[in-house]
């Protein structure tokens, strides 16, 4: 298969993604990140009168 032939743009390479593991634990400085993120989506939530999942309330009280 030449670079010009039609079925040269069907094939693609295969994606090198790592599932997130489990058991990996976040750094103190993703973790602030997280705990941050929590707050502005209970924010968000309140103002647009949405619910938010009680795992991220959890985070978002959590000191920084």
């Amino acid at each position: 298969m030449s670079a010009t032939s039609p079925e040269h743009r069907y094939v693609h390479p295969a994606r090198k993604t790592a599932a997130p593991s489990a058991t990996k634990k976040a750094t103190p400085a993703e973790h602030r990140v997280q705990v941050a993120a929590a707050r502005l989506r209970v924010t968000l939530d309140e103002r647009l009168g949405r619910e938010t999942p009680a795992k991220t309330k959890a985070l978002a009280k959590e000191p920084i």
